[in-house]
């Protein structure tokens, strides 16, 4: 008996019809696993504020650690 012989094809599976309904076909709110609602999008100035806010302090990381790296380095050397 091989190993492929226990396993079933993915097409007898019972598939839900939309995504977020159950596969039994009972309503979402009755299974009791509604979908989340979708977080609100940023946009306009407070997103690229936000992105400027963390392309300052990749900048700084990146600064912070050359500028250790060069100090590690100088004294090292004579």
């Amino acid at each position: 008996m091989s190993i492929t012989s226990l396993t079933t094809p993915d097409s007898t599976i019972a598939q839900p019809h939309r995504p977020g309904q159950a596969a039994s076909g009972r309503s979402p709110e009755r299974t009791g696993h509604n979908p989340a609602p979708h977080p609100e999008k940023m946009r306009g100035l407070r997103l690229v504020a936000v992105w400027v806010g963390l392309t300052a302090g990749s900048w700084a990381v990146l600064g912070g650690a050359g500028y250790g790296l060069y100090t590690v380095v100088s004294s090292l050397l004579p």
